[in-house]
């Protein structure tokens, strides 16, 4: 499965056209940019702490964006590896890693994240292993071998240190884990929970120290809805799509928590795994309440900033599906698990579907590709006019990333942008006017038409057509 898992992201990597944000990761990483003047000049005035930046700095070898994305096969790799380190080392867990690959196969984020240059899918791999990390501890009330030890500190260090939302959800997810520690009284436990997520916030307050001016201005105006309802839909979709990527693991992850329920009310015989369950539902609903209400305070939440959210969930949704699995014993358990890994299937390939069809800047750079293949003599018009909005975001990388990216898309495709500035109209092919990243202006042919007509341009006869998230508009020859 995690062969099928890998073959197809990289698939999906070179066939998913790209998008404004990945433009952006690319802009601010680029080999011939020095560190220091990366980092002073780029990464620390961004919304988001300086560390995916700079893995995407180190491996800007790599190539164009479609290559580049290759790096969160080497996460994925080494997510890999830390699990299995912790499997190893508690071998209780073997079953809950083998459901949680299942419900990564599945996972609608997973293609979505994995297959765009940006750094949801470290979050996603970060929540998993911190979760599955703490599960270990809480089940061996220790912090097992040094190899095990060391998974746990990574972890913690890339989920506080990876996105905001993530450091955030990161810190609710070590709270009850910890206060359950306290409780106990178990200070040994306590400080092997508490130490390497203690560490990983330093680091990101001391970041914070230098970005929280940054991340203030950035967000005076910003994208994101306001209020109650984005925050709490954005949720819901997050948590849904998770639970539902394969009903199987799903009905049997049920089925399993029903049966620790039973243990603890019945049998009086709560195991660790079942405190473990209990102790990442009361991480969740800590990450999903503290989200919601910073998010009433100031817009942060969206789907794909709650990679760590959705990691938690899984790892609950292999721990109970685990626990079902025993119950059935081996022989039918070892049969279930063979058909719930193929449930997985139909997931996988939607989400990669739904991913490589993701809105792009090469679906209407294609369109002006076609057009313009057809007349030699085409001019064609793209760049700055049509992104205002993003042009005025914080930080001031938007404004040269927007043109780049134009610049970018017409290079990988094949024609030639007029000049800046230029107003030049084709005498014996047609004159095209593109835009892209429309998501909030939503251009029509009278907005087009008005907006060219500002600029300078005579009144001209304009065929309009929108295409994903970009649009173009073609007029005629002026013989």
């Amino acid at each position: 499965m995690l062969a099928l898992v890998a073959a197809v992201m990289a698939w999906g990597c070179f066939q998913r056209g790209p998008w404004y944000d990945e433009f952006y990761t690319q802009f601010v990483s680029r080999p011939e940019l020095p560190w220091g003047t990366a980092l002073t000049g780029s990464w620390l005035p961004d919304n988001h702490p300086p560390l995916y930046y700079a893995l995407a700095r180190a491996s800007a070898w790599l190539g164009e964006i479609e290559y580049h994305r290759l790096l969160n096969l080497g996460i994925g790799a080494l997510a890999v590896a830390g699990g299995i380190v912790v499997v190893r080392d508690v071998p209780r867990l073997a079953t809950t890693g083998t459901a949680l690959v299942m419900a990564v196969a599945a996972n609608h984020w997973t293609m979505l994240a994995g297959t765009e240059l940006r750094s949801y899918f470290l979050s996603l791999c970060a929540g998993a292993v911190l979760a599955l990390s703490l599960c270990a501890i809480r089940m061996t009330g220790s912090g097992g071998s040094r190899g095990r030890r060391a998974v746990y500190w990574i972890a913690a260090l890339l989920a506080f240190n990876t996105h905001i939302v993530t450091s955030l959800t990161a810190a609710a997810l070590v709270a009850p884990f910890l206060a359950a520690a306290l409780l106990r009284r178990d200070l040994t436990e306590a400080r092997i929970i508490a130490l390497p997520p203690l560490v990983g916030g330093l680091v990101l307050c001391t970041v914070a120290a230098v970005q929280l001016p940054y991340w203030l201005g950035n967000t005076t105006v910003f994208w994101i809805g306001e209020g109650f309802a984005p925050a709490y839909w954005a949720m819901h979709y997050a948590v849904l799509r998770t639970a539902e990527a394969n009903p199987l693991l799903l009905a049997g992850a049920l089925a399993g928590a029903a049966l620790m329920a039973r243990d603890v009310a019945l049998r009086r015989q709560p195991s660790a795994e079942a405190g473990a369950l209990a102790l990442l539902v009361g991480g969740g609903v800590l990450a999903i309440v503290g989200l919601v209400a910073l998010h009433l305070l100031r817009p942060l939440v969206i789907e794909k900033y709650l990679m760590a959210l959705v990691a938690m969930e899984m790892v609950g949704l292999a721990l109970a599906f685990a626990r079902m699995l025993r119950a059935l014993g081996p022989r039918i358990g070892a049969l279930t698990l063979a058909v719930t890994a193929a449930a997985s299937i139909p997931g996988l390939i939607q989400s990669t579907t739904s991913a490589v069809m993701h809105r792009s800047w090469f679906a209407s750079g294609r369109a002006v590709a076609a057009e313009a293949a057809l007349c030699p003599g085409t001019v064609i018009h793209g760049g700055d006019w049509w992104n205002d909005d993003v042009l005025a975001l914080q930080p001031q990388d938007n404004a040269r990333v927007v043109p780049y990216a134009y610049r970018a898309v017409a290079d990988r495709l094949g024609f030639r942008l007029a000049p800046a500035g230029s107003h030049s109209l084709s005498r014996n092919c047609p004159t095209i006017f593109w835009g892209e990243h429309d998501n909030k202006l939503v251009f029509d042919r009278d907005h087009v038409a008005a907006r060219l007509r500002a600029e300078g341009f005579p009144d001209l006869p304009l065929t309009f057509r929108r295409i994903g998230s970009g649009w173009i508009a073609v007029t005629p020859p002026r013989r």
